[in-house]
């Protein structure tokens, strides 16, 4: 794949493409390409990810989740200005697409601009107030940024909304080790995050992460990269 391609969705113009599965039509096609996608990211195998994602953008270049999913992958390649690019060329086009804001937002606090990241996650919001993903970044940006009660109050209103997107376990239970001096008020929270899912990898991602952040106040070693790129 060329350098620029992943750009350039806009100067796509839309193809009609038969499925290979017998019945479906370029919507099936183009979902089973995006989920394709979403597999191959989260077993790192980023060449076949953007193959996939190719293929998508043949059968609907205006695949606003696949777009994203590629600048998620160019992030996760450390390809960032590239990632920055399409994030930004995204909003240009689909400004009222809430997840545009906080996929945006979470690209550029794991490049250290947390009021930056603000402002697109309190736009992404605006737009779907029951992100409990979004909820959980901004409470991120607010523990960094030194307001533990606001940090407090997202993760609370976070808890109330469902969701199977793991990176948001990830990001919470960061969040909670950073407030633990709220014993009794993160308690809570953590056991709403457990009635608020079903999915056990969830689960035991959240139990992971609770158990590496202790491990690193205790100053053991812990790998774990700012904001994973996971879906």
């Amino acid at each position: 794949m060329a350098e620029g391609t992943a750009a350039k969705a806009e100067s796509v113009h839309p193809k009609t493409r038969t499925s290979d599965v017998e019945g479906t039509g370029v919507d099936s096609y183009a979902g089973q390409q995006y989920e394709l996608a979403r597999t191959k990211m989260r077993k790192k195998r980023f060449a076949e990810a953007l193959a996939a994602l190719e293929e998508l953008k043949m059968a609907d270049p205006f695949h606003v989740q696949g777009h994203l999913l590629r600048a998620q992958i160019l992030q996760a390649l450390g390809r960032m200005e590239e990632s920055r690019s399409l994030f930004e060329k995204i909003l240009s086009q689909y400004p009222d697409h809430s997840e545009a804001y906080r996929e945006y937002g979470c690209f550029l606090l794991s490049e250290g601009a947390p009021e930056t990241a603000q402002a697109h996650l309190l736009k992404s919001l605006t737009l779907n107030p029951k992100d409990a993903f979004a909820h959980a970044l901004l409470a991120e940006v607010y523990t960094l940024t030194g307001r533990k009660e606001q940090a407090f109050l997202h993760l609370e209103i976070a808890s109330r909304f469902r969701t199977e997107e793991i990176r948001y376990f990830e990001v919470y239970a960061r969040v909670l080790s950073r407030l633990e001096e709220l014993t009794e008020e993160v308690h809570f929270l953590k056991e709403a995050v457990f009635t608020h899912t079903d999915n056990r990898i969830a689960k035991a991602r959240f139990k992971k992460a609770m158990r590496a952040q202790r491990r690193e106040k205790r100053g053991l070693p812990v790998f774990m990269r700012f904001l994973r790129v996971r879906s």
